[in-house]
């Protein structure tokens, strides 16, 4: 998604995201996002392959440039690049999915971006060039989900908090669709990764069960009421889209509470430490 006008700058790169309420001083509380709350405190054990697999195909594809550097007795360096190839990977495929998810916030505001646009953005973003066929694809995916489904759009980025439960988050789309022979409330999340992974049923099912929506105002508005279910969409390069439905019961919201726990501990250990 888009950075959230509401979220506070991250301290270091690896720290959470933070939300503070009211967005202007005098703050009544600043809670840790649902997505930091799921990321560090559910385990991913399936990003160490990846990680490695990052590093090993950087070895072979920059072997040139590493060569230099080591020639140049630049050893640390040629270390450094090689791990940090995992981050260069996540970072231009999250430049790519904030382009996707502004294209769908246009185009929900009636003001669909052109692809002339579009080339700036990916320029300006410095995404790949590899990497823009598969951007429009994604975007032309993730409209037509819109189209197919008939999604009736209450709220769009809508940054949801939680005062009872103490966190934060921004949810892609909230609103009402036909599933089955009914038309229910629903909450929407779009994702540009490989896969979707079931841990995302804790992020919507967090998202439904917060207390209000928060404007950059101050406003507070009311969540909508009675969602059962999350749809998780996965805009493909080939213009299709993947459709994921969770059910977003107590059984998974008390999972991420625990999880929002232990993230938030995490948090409490690292300002224990004394110089």
């Amino acid at each position: 998604m888009t950075t959230p006008s509401l979220a506070k700058k991250k301290t270091s790169a690896d720290g959470p995201r933070m939300y503070a309420w009211p967005p202007t001083p005098p703050h009544e509380f600043e809670v840790m996002s649902v997505t930091s709350g799921v990321g560090n405190g559910y385990p991913k054990p399936f990003l160490i392959p990846w990680a490695a697999k990052m590093s090993a195909e950087c070895a072979v594809d920059d072997h040139e440039i590493i060569s230099a550097m080591l020639e140049k007795g630049m050893e640390k360096a040629a270390i450094d690049h090689i791990k940090n190839a995992r981050n260069r990977s996540a970072g231009e495929k999250a430049d790519r999915g904030t382009i996707v998810h502004a294209a769908l916030e246009a185009f929900i505001a009636k003001k669909p971006v052109s692809d002339a646009a579009l080339a700036i953005q990916l320029t300006d973003a410095r995404v790949p060039r590899t990497m823009w066929k598969s951007t429009k694809g994604m975007i032309e995916g993730a409209l037509l989900f819109l189209k197919e489904s008939k999604l009736k759009v209450t709220h769009s980025e809508a940054t949801v908090f939680s005062r009872e439960h103490e966190y934060a988050g921004t949810a892609d789309l909230f609103g009402t669709m036909k599933i089955g022979a009914n038309t229910v409330p629903v909450v929407v999340d779009f994702k540009t990764g490989k896969a979707v992974y079931d841990d995302t049923s804790m992020q919507l099912t967090a998202y439904a069960r917060a207390d209000f929506i928060g404007l950059d105002d101050g406003t507070e508005l009311p969540m909508p009421k009675g969602i059962k279910l999350g749809i998780v969409v996965r805009p493909m390069a080939s213009g299709t889209y993947e459709k994921v439905v969770f059910a977003l019961g107590d059984d998974v919201f008390d999972l991420f509470l625990h999880c929002l726990a232990i993230a938030q501990g995490r948090k409490i250990l690292a300002q224990s430490r004394r110089p």
